[in-house]
């Protein structure tokens, strides 16, 4: 069982780190492997490391979530592909219109190897490799995974706009300003033409991320962040002309093109007014408020600089005022498993017959969603050694307590079965017998202590002498005694048994009471006392046994 818990926990700590690490190089050899890699045939895309998690459709659909419309696995030849050269490459078939989607998305190729071929907008017609196994030589293929998916489509940004008079020109880029963006002016004086131009340079000094503007004699105006995200220059260019008399014929702007034959006279006879900048807002990140187990929502602020302008005396003069907004938005799953406890209903320790169980009712914190209908784990916590860890259980129910048997031979914790004779031990979970701690776990956590019934209770103990009409343990049951819970064959002790004892009282009430057993005539309550119950946010425990 420790061996399993290992295994889990290393595959656990690669599939974290195949989140966060990049995809390894097309090509590249295995991490760790000491000889050269063979001379595959078919083609290598990326190389990744082969975990459980990389077997599941699921995970590459999640890993590509933007584009993919669907994932299918197979073994075989399928209507996607087939298994080609040999069983050493996998190539796909064209994509039918019929189809979800209009493109292979992803191909992944698996042999026995411990790594992955995944390509990336595969092609059809292309035969895909499988790598190298621990010998150094190509595997055949063991199964593979393709994707279908969606192009996305591209947003459309408006061509510049231009607003011209014969000093300067304001032009808007519909966008953040960009390297290369260009203004171009065809000027026309007397019998000369010429040109005067204006372009954002990333190597102006003192610009925000070294962006700036350089004209076409050498001038240099740095850019701050707010004007590059603008995407709007105004540019003075009649500052650079040498005749005060000059027709712009032709502009360009980027992809845009004007002729405006614009006619302009002397500059400095006709001065125009400084062209009022359009209003200009800033807007911070979202900072989330405070919330409180049982919320689902959360009101998070923003900061809001609004820029206004106005002529005053024949200049621009800006306004900024600073405002606050606010939005709700909807707490993840994650962040109410992360912050909230499991919320807790009855939790007792009760007798079904003489066969003890561990009877629990747990709530999810509001707004947290499994995907299962056995999300909980149970663990005893043992203070002195490994834990009785059960998974896969639901919300409410009953477990057969660590170190007992509802099937003969019977069995009870800290007793064994010698000779046909119960006989007291410290082993078989005797340590369960004293108050222990319960941890049940789903995201949230949720502690408390359960006393095992009385010695007074009906299944407390087993009978004096040995079972009654005792039989040789049934093949295969695990002999009591080592520790490990008595059960039948292919039965963990730790799965929770549906009582058929006609002496078990049916559980009443809102909540998971206690069952009552009748014996003899006389009630015998089932003796159970809840020492103490603590909530606590994921405190690390001791490795655990899994059932």
């Amino acid at each position: 069982m420790r061996k399993r818990t290992l295994k889990a926990f290393a595959g656990a700590l690669v599939a974290a780190a195949l989140v966060v690490a990049p995809l390894v190089t097309a090509g590249a050899s295995a991490a760790g492997k000491d000889k050269e890699p063979a001379q595959l045939v078919g083609v290598v895309g990326e190389r990744q490391p082969f975990t459980p998690e990389t077997n599941q459709t699921s995970y590459w659909k999640k890993q590509f979530s933007d584009t993919i419309v669907e994932c299918y696995s197979a073994e075989g030849n399928t209507s996607h592909g087939k298994i080609t050269d040999g069983g050493k490459t996998v190539t796909l078939n064209p994509y039918q219109d019929s189809w979800p989607g209009d493109r292979w998305e992803l191909l992944v190729v698996k042999g026995g190897a411990e790594e992955i071929n995944v390509i990336k907008l595969p092609k059809a017609g292309v035969a895909y490799a499988s790598l190298e196994n621990n010998g150094g030589q190509q595997s055949n293929v063991s199964h593979w995974i393709v994707c279908k998916g969606k192009t996305p489509e591209v947003p459309q940004t408006p061509a510049p706009t231009q607003k011209i008079d014969c000093t300067s020109i304001t032009v808007d880029y519909h966008r953040a300003l960009r390297n290369g963006d260009h203004i171009n002016f065809q000027v026309r004086a007397g019998e000369r033409e010429y040109q005067v131009n204006l372009y954002v340079d990333r190597n102006i000094a003192g610009g925000w991320d070294t962006m700036g503007l350089r004209d076409s004699k050498g001038g240099t105006v740095p850019l701050t962040q707010a004007e590059v995200e603008s995407g709007v220059i105004t540019w003075k260019y009649s500052e650079l002309l040498d005749d005060p008399a000059f027709t712009v014929t032709f502009v360009q702007t980027n992809e845009t093109d004007t002729w405006p034959n614009l006619q302009c006279g002397t500059p400095e006879e006709e001065e125009p007014e400084p062209t009022i900048p359009d209003p200009k807002v800033e807007r911070g990140e979202w900072t989330d408020g405070a919330w409180k187990c049982g919320d689902t929502t959360v009101t998070q602020t923003r900061n809001v600089v609004t820029t206004t302008y106005k002529l005053e005396n024949g200049a621009v003069v800006p306004t900024v005022e600073n405002t606050t907004e606010t939005q709700t938005r909807p707490l993840t799953s994650a962040e109410i498993g992360e912050k909230c406890d499991l919320v807790p209903g009855d939790i007792n320790a009760v007798c079904v017959g003489d066969v003890p169980y561990l009877g629990y009712e747990l709530t999810l914190p509001a707004g947290y969603v499994v995907d299962s209908k056995t999300p909980v784990t149970i663990t005893f916590l043992n203070p002195e050694g490994e834990n009785y860890v059960v998974k896969n259980q639901p919300l409410d129910g009953e477990l057969l307590w660590p170190g007992a048997s509802a099937t003969a031979p019977k069995m009870w914790p800290g007793w064994e079965l010698v000779g046909g004779e119960y006989v007291k031990t410290d082993g078989n979970y005797d340590w369960t017998r004293e108050g222990v701690t319960v941890r049940f776990e789903v995201n949230p956590s949720y502690f408390t202590e359960v006393e095992y019934p009385k010695a007074s209770a009906e299944c407390a103990n087993p009978p004096i002498g040995g079972p009654d009409g005792s039989e040789e343990p049934t093949p295969g049951t695990v002999t009591p005694g080592d520790g490990t819970p008595a059960g039948t064959p292919g039965t963990p002790a730790g799965t929770p048994a549906a009582s058929t004892d006609a002496s078990a009282l049916a559980v009443t009430g809102g909540g998971l009471s206690p069952l009552v057993v009748a014996a003899g005539g006389a009630a015998l309550a089932a003796g159970i006392i809840v020492l103490a119950i603590a909530a606590h946010r994921r405190r690390n425990v001791g490795a655990g046994t899994e059932s």
